[in-house]
């Protein structure tokens, strides 16, 4: 390789490598201050160990450029095998760049399969409690794991004995040429291509069809379809590996970095956004002399009113937590799902006419169920102690009732029909919710 195309694809692999870094480390910074480092969740341990995987891939891509000099045992005429001396730096280097070869490959293929791990697990906390996408996130925990295995099978057993994957002559023939070997490239990419296709379809439709604004919605379409980028950069690593790779045998490299760093950069974007947004928002704010709301949700999929690093107070009218963009990344009060696994609360009004009545509400009082003796009323208040009817909630609940009589002051006498309204209220609470949310927190599989 020439001197120049060395210096130039070093200072690219390490400015991408310092890039991917940062992205990490500020997603970190994200969580932390959002959540506490004790209440990290496992796709955090992915993308640890992930960037780990990352800088071995490209420490590997120097040494292949700079020590093997980008050979390897491939980009050979039958004549050129059989006239290079064994003992010559030509033949050691070929030996060394298809050695790097294979084991970077393992290293870009476990990247690719730890970044869907951590997609995973995120998807996973984002759907909590939406029953319709249990089986979908289950499958993708099978289908993960499934499909990595398949890539290192295809790996280690392509060219049977290993080490033909090195040799020069006689010629290995193109399964043990790891740099360009036709099967392992098309295997590593169409697994790859499918899952990533399965894994945006985990939150795209949902996106679709949410009653948000435009603008919004563009913005987390964008933002959940980067992987409509990975399969780009995916498929220009397979074409110029095919095409290329017997002219410079140091394509696979080039586009397996390149496509690691988009890849890397991807998957920490939910966590990075809102964080960056707030700075820029704090930044216009100072230029601008004004005050820079700072109360944003937190981004990292958990819904509003269960982050596990804050104490909140619970509602009756808690969010889902698949509500994107507000309570998961920005504040906003539209929900992609409106239905509402832990709370739901129905009221009923009545009055002396059939149709609803829409006088002001000057007096309240409340109304215990038949059967019950009320407690005395607060001296200070007019409104009564509320009576609670046992209904027959489902397991680890409670249902609650409460009339509540509106009229001109005091409810009437017994026997005298009120003109006023009767609103009542049914509260189906859930008890369970604070250890499920320790559950989910502990876990990192769910928000």
């Amino acid at each position: 390789m020439e001197a120049d195309v060395v210096r130039k694809f070093l200072i690219e692999l390490w400015v991408l490598l310092g890039t991917a870094i940062l992205v990490v480390v500020l997603r970190f910074v994200s969580r932390i201050r959002t959540i506490g480092w004790r209440n990290l969740s496992w796709d955090d341990t992915l993308m640890a160990v992930a960037i780990i995987v990352h800088t071995t891939e490209s420490t590997l891509c120097h040494y292949l450029v700079l020590n093997a000099k980008g050979l390897a045992n491939n980009a050979m005429t039958d004549e050129a095998r059989a006239a290079l001396d064994p003992l010559s730096e030509e033949y050691s280097a070929r030996v060394l760049g298809s050695k790097i070869h294979i084991v970077g490959l393992l290293s870009y293929t476990t990247l690719l399969w730890l970044l869907k791990g951590c997609w995973t697990i995120y998807y996973d906390r984002l759907t909590a409690g939406v029953q319709r996408m249990r089986r979908v996130i289950q499958a993708a925990y099978i289908i993960m794991p499934l499909t990595y295995i398949i890539c290192l099978l295809t790996a280690f057993l392509k060219c049977i004995p290993f080490e033909k994957q090195w040799q020069i002559y006689p010629p290995p023939g193109n399964r043990c040429l790891p740099a360009i070997s036709t099967i392992q490239t098309i295997v590593v990419m169409v697994l790859h291509i499918m899952t990533v296709l399965f894994l945006m379809a985990i939150p795209l439709p949902m996106i679709w069809k949410a009653n948000l604004p435009l603008k919004k919605k563009i913005v987390l379409l964008v933002m959940f379809s980067g992987g409509f980028l990975e399969l780009t950069f995916s498929l220009l690593r397979c074409t110029s590996i095919l095409i290329l790779g017997d002219i410079d045998p140091a394509q696979s490299a080039y586009w397996s970095i390149r496509e690691s760093f988009v890849s890397v950069v991807l998957t920490n974007m939910p966590m990075v956004y809102p964080l960056v947004k707030q700075f820029l928002e704090k930044g216009f704010s100072s230029l601008g002399g004004g005050r820079s709301d700072t109360n944003h949700a937190d981004s990292h999929g958990y819904p509003l009113g269960s982050n596990p690093g804050r104490k909140v107070k619970t509602t009756t009218n808690s969010k889902h937590p698949l509500s994107i963009p507000g309570d998961t990344f920005w504040g906003s009060e539209e929900n992609i799902v409106e239905d509402n696994a832990d709370a739901k609360t129905t009221a009923t009004a009545s009055s002396g006419d059939d149709g609803p009545s829409r006088k002001p509400l000057q007096g309240l009082s409340l109304k215990p169920d038949a059967g019950r003796t009320p407690s005395p009323p607060s001296p200070t208040s007019p409104i009564s102690p509320m009576t609670r009817k046992a209904q027959h909630p489902p397991h680890g609940s409670r249902t609650e009732r409460t009339q509540v009589s509106v009229g001109q002051g005091e409810p009437p006498p017994a026997g005298h029909s009120s003109k006023g309204i009767v609103v009542t209220a049914e509260y189906t609470v859930t008890e369970h919710r604070e250890k499920e949310n320790k559950r989910r927190s502990g876990s990192g599989f769910a928000f």
